[in-house]
């Protein structure tokens, strides 16, 4: 019960500090934080025909190659608050991933949700290497977002 809980309160609640945000700001930020959940959710299915892990408790049985709450929950909120903070200052928002991506794959969450709640295990991946994974996938976000950024807010050329 006490996984189930968890796991609810980190699909959801992430999603209500974006009211801490103003519109604009959720709305200029929303593409990067739609392609980290494209990235997770491709990660997710690769890892579990790789076997990276085993996931013991899920949220959506229909789902379960996803880790639903990070997938739709925590991982885009947190994503879209990094670059509100730190976007057009590159070294900023790798350090910031860099320390967040160490919380979620080294420690303490991985430590709780393998060791203390049982909600995972890791099987064919170490630690390191989904670490390695995750600072990659936020540099490939980044680069995204410049891109889309530089594509629909610039001035057409006029000839």
């Amino acid at each position: 019960m006490l996984n189930k809980i968890v796991l609810w309160t980190i699909l959801i609640a992430p999603w209500f500090t974006l009211f801490l945000v103003k519109k604009e700001n959720v709305k200029r930020f929303m593409p990067a934080a739609m392609c980290a959940s494209y990235l997770m959710i491709i990660y997710n299915v690769v890892a579990n025909n790789q076997k990276h892990w085993v996931i013991n408790e899920t949220l959506i049985p229909w789902l379960k190659p996803l880790f639903v709450s990070g997938v739709f929950g925590a991982f885009p909120v947190i994503t879209l608050w990094v670059f509100h903070y730190t976007y057009g200052k590159f070294w900023k928002y790798l350090v910031t991933n860099i320390i967040i991506d160490f919380i979620f794959a080294v420690f303490p969450i991985h430590y709780l949700f393998q060791e203390v709640l049982g909600i995972y295990k890791l099987v064919n991946i170490t630690i390191w290497e989904r670490f390695i994974l995750f600072v990659f996938f936020s540099i490939v976000i980044y680069g995204y977002y410049k891109w889309q950024e530089d594509m629909f807010h610039s001035k057409p050329k006029r000839t």
